[in-house]
């Protein structure tokens, strides 16, 4: 019941995101949001000055697993999993996970 509930709040608020993890890709509907620190900046001391350091919230179906060798697409970028955990097991099981814009290796 509680499965069927969450699939609903998906479908309907949910956006489309493509999940890659080694060769298996997978679409599906999920929860994407800021997420910012208590400051309400995303903005971190690092070695050259202030760096932006996006972090999102992920909400995403049980039936599609995440771990930190997984990427999102989401909106046309693509983000690593920096963190990841299924929770709710028993009542409405779903993958949470905080999500990093994804760097590009210089070629």
């Amino acid at each position: 019941m509680m499965e069927r509930l969450w699939s609903g709040i998906l479908n309907r608020f949910g956006e489309g995101v493509i999940l890659y993890a080694g060769a298996v890709e997978a679409s599906t509907e999920a929860l994407v949001q800021p997420c910012l620190e208590r400051s309400g900046m995303q903005e971190v001391p690092g070695p050259a000055g202030l760096e932006r350091r996006e972090q999102f919230r992920y909400l995403g179906p049980a039936l599609y697993p995440l771990d930190t060798d997984t990427v999102v697409e989401w909106r046309g970028k693509k983000y690593r999993v920096r963190r990841a955990q299924l929770v709710g097991q028993g009542v409405c099981p779903h993958w949470w996970a905080v999500l990093e814009p994804r760097e590009e290796a210089a070629l």
